[in-house]
């Protein structure tokens, strides 16, 4: 998967546990309305994450009766809409989540990705950040990575500069940080560097149990940043792996149609 679009993903995920029975049965003696809510909230992430939109918004509106301030809620509920385009309730939503939950780092998180993704990236930022200091955020490195992507739309590399060496620095396998300061160097003509982040993430994609895997992306950056070190074998056997590992992807067709270039033969 694209390390980028991976980090820019909306986190579908919440807090509260998710019962295993897909229709719960909520007794009065064993859950209170807002436990309720919030079980059919994540029952409604997990029928979105599944494509179920419509039985997802069902889950979402039946959180809403059983507790109208339940901030997750109107959260999950401007998901749907984003996901089905419909852009003015998904930001009127996450609004009214915001005002109900003003500290909730998931809510915080989720709407910086929506707002990125809607071309508004230098708001986003400020709504990562939050979610990044906030002490009840479980992935801060995540959010400082997202910042630091998000700031490259800007643009303004310095600061994406920062936030990925401050993801980094919380935890440094991080690999959409990796991705994103082996890119940063390279548009910086800062090769050397460039090279060490993607030997990195290369390191972390081979070793079995990291859940890492390569991608066309972050081996057609190793192509460009070899050629552009002089290191014709280096690029070669960049070029070899993108065609054994992904014949079909627009990054082979890419270096098959280069014409004249040494890095279009994979033999």
């Amino acid at each position: 998967m694209n390390p980028r679009i991976a980090l820019l993903s909306a986190a579908l995920s919440l807090a509260g546990c998710v019962t295993s029975s897909e229709s719960p049965q909520f007794s009065s003696e064993k859950y209170s309305m807002k436990q309720a809510s919030q079980e059919n909230v994540a029952l409604g992430i997990r029928y979105l994450q599944q494509g179920q939109r419509d039985v997802a918004m069902q889950k979402i509106q039946k959180a809403l009766q059983q507790d109208s301030d339940n901030a997750q809620a109107y959260m999950a509920e401007a998901m749907v809409y984003a996901v089905t385009g419909d852009s003015q309730r998904a930001e009127d939503n996450y609004k009214i989540a915001l005002r109900k939950g003003p500290d909730d780092p998931e809510i915080q998180n989720n709407y910086a990705t929506y707002l990125c993704q809607h071309g508004r990236p230098k708001d986003s930022v400020d709504y990562f950040l939050k979610a990044a200091v906030n002490p009840l955020y479980a992935t801060p490195d995540w959010a400082y990575a997202n910042a630091g992507l998000c700031a490259g739309q800007i643009p303004d590399p310095a600061a994406s500069e920062q936030y990925f060496r401050r993801a980094l620095q919380i935890n440094p396998n991080l690999p959409g940080a990796l991705f994103g300061m082996a890119q940063l160097s390279y548009n910086q003509k800062k090769y050397l560097q460039a090279r060490a982040f993607i030997e990195r993430y290369t390191a972390l994609a081979g070793q079995p149990d990291s859940g890492v895997q390569l991608s066309p992306d972050i081996l057609m950056l190793g192509v460009q940043t070899e050629q552009a070190l002089g290191n014709r074998q280096g690029a070669s056997d960049y070029v070899k792996q993108i065609y054994k590992r992904f014949p079909d992807s627009p990054q082979a067709q890419q270096l098959s149609n280069q014409a004249g270039g040494h890095a279009g033969n994979p033999g």
